[in-house]
């Protein structure tokens, strides 16, 4: 994603934003896709990737499916006769799509490059899918081994989601192969509940929920902390839910509190629209504050880690029918690094335009719009408040620093009070999710950082408006120091982050 310049003649680019597949269901306690948990040995504790998974309890209304839980092999051999054990669960469901987890655990020999396949029956049909090479040929689906864990040793697990389409029926598959030898299939269909679920088994659902997604550090799923909407569709929260002890503990000091939803090119416009409705509604039915970041610009990223964006004669519509969904009023994070680094690459077309142009449609929707203008190490006060008057300041609440940086809070605010008295006191907030330690001068998976400041809504007078956990923490920013792909979760430095927080 963008860069942030740490002193004049570097270039230290933010940290990456997430790629925010999972979404906030408002009402329900789940996620879209499943967790990517890869071990080499056979015990139970966390594994260190492990983006993006269903809680245990998510519910979710699909048109046909198993009614229990059930365990088959796809030839009709004994369990203990299988080499391998796959469980498939779906983590939640909309009316055209659905995310599911699938499991493998290899109960036989070692294996290398291994593939696991199977076949969807009635026409679903794989959109995204996370930590595995996942690919579709009509009905068969394939998903082979990453490529930074090649093998899957005797005892071993992996798993990995995605998130699908579906019409008119979605049944589970029950035959699954592992480079071509048959496994048992464990099909867990407690993950979601049926139409014709019982009273007792959606009361069983909803206490379990509520009493796993609460800790003293936070709150719960869909509660309010500081003013703030803590959605229920983080990587952070299905990272918590699958892990145990002193890992579990850390964890929790990510998973609720609340943090930004992004949405960006990845999906189309209508999709990024039921999103926001989502997160947003469920925000204003709990009377708090969803947090946007909308991450779509044509040139986007300048062709680095989280290069893309809709293309420029598609953005202002893509924006417009994101706008369609917001409900009440949230803060929209304006495409971080998009003004920072104007002009720094081809391909950004009329930017300041379309930058201007998203912001009246966001406004006239009820958000309420924080341009991103980089950090404190990047522009002069002076070159920021003349580029945010240049898109003109008519349809914003305010200006946003620091997203996905580690600037310390009292330099941002410090900047933030210089730039927003250039501009008769307009508002600024902070992205303080990861600026604990403030920066080393790195941008891409600095180690020793902390988490920051919790966010919290800002009334003290300032122009501060608004801490925030913008970046979600946990998410890499790319693939570098380590790290796995841009947004991808990786529970090593999730564990690091929350483990050097200040008390």
């Amino acid at each position: 994603m963008g860069d942030a310049r740490v002193g004049s003649d570097e270039r230290a680019r933010t940290g990456r934003r997430a790629v925010a597949s999972a979404v906030a269901a408002r009402g329900l306690l789940g996620v879209l896709g499943g967790v990517l948990l890869l071990t080499a040995c056979t015990g139970d504790g966390p594994a260190q990737r492990d983006p993006q998974a269903a809680t245990p309890t998510a519910a979710a209304t699909r048109s046909s499916g198993s009614s229990g839980s059930s365990a088959t092999t796809d030839d009709g051999a004994d369990d203990a006769d299988a080499p391998c054990t796959v469980t498939y669960s779906v983590g939640n469901a909309w009316p055209d799509g659905f995310g599911a987890r699938v499991e493998v655990t290899n109960d036989g020999p070692s294996r290398e490059d291994w593939v696991l396949a199977w076949e969807f029956d009635a026409g679903q049909e794989i959109t995204e899918s996370w930590e595995a090479q996942v690919e579709q040929d009509g009905a068969r689906v394939t998903a082979a081994a990453p490529t930074w864990a090649p093998t899957l040793a005797p005892g071993a697990r992996a798993s990995f989601g995605f998130n699908a389409s579906w019409s008119g029926e979605n049944p589970d598959p029950t035959r699954f192969t592992l480079d071509g030898d048959p496994c048992t299939v464990v099909v867990v269909s407690g993950e979601y509940v049926d139409d014709d679920t019982t009273d007792d088994t959606a009361d069983d659902t909803t206490d379990d929920t509520a009493d796993d997604t609460t800790d003293d550090t936070g709150g719960g799923a869909g509660e309010a902390v500081g003013g703030l909407y803590v959605g229920d569709g983080t990587q952070a929260l299905t990272a918590w839910a699958a892990a145990t002890g002193t890992d579990k503990e850390l964890l929790a000091a990510i998973a609720h509190t609340p943090q930004a939803t992004w949405l960006g090119s990845w999906t189309d416009a209508a999709g990024a629209r039921d999103q926001a409705a989502r997160v947003t509604g469920a925000a204003a039915d709990a009377g708090s504050t969803a947090v946007l970041v909308v991450y779509a610009v044509p040139g986007r990223d300048c062709g680095l880690h989280s290069a893309g964006g809709v293309a420029a004669g598609e953005y202002v519509r893509w924006v417009e029918t994101v706008a369609d969904g917001v409900e009440g009023h949230p803060i929209v994070v304006l495409e971080p690094d998009a003004l920072a680094q104007l002009g720094d690459c081809d391909g950004q077309g009329d930017r300041v335009g379309y930058l201007a142009a998203a912001a009246r449609a966001l406004d006239a929707a009820g958000a309420r719009v924080y341009l991103d203008a980089g950090h404190s190490g990047w522009h002069p006060a002076a070159e920021t408040a003349r580029r945010i008057e240049r898109v003109g300041t008519e349809h914003l609440a305010g200006f946003a620093l620091n997203t996905s940086n580690y600037q310390t809070t009292a330099d941002e605010r410090a900047y933030g009070e210089q730039v927003a008295g250039l501009l008769d006191g307009l508002g600024f907030v902070v992205d303080t999710s990861r600026n604990g330690n403030g920066s080393n001068g790195e941008w891409c998976n600095p180690r020793g950082r902390a988490l920051g400041d919790p966010p919290r809504l800002v009334d003290d007078g300032t122009a501060l408006d608004a801490l925030l956990w913008v970046k979600a923490p946990g998410e890499s920013d790319g693939a570098c120091n380590g790290g796995p792909a841009a947004g991808r979760w990786w529970q090593e430095m999730a564990l690091e982050l929350a483990r050097n927080a200040r008390p």
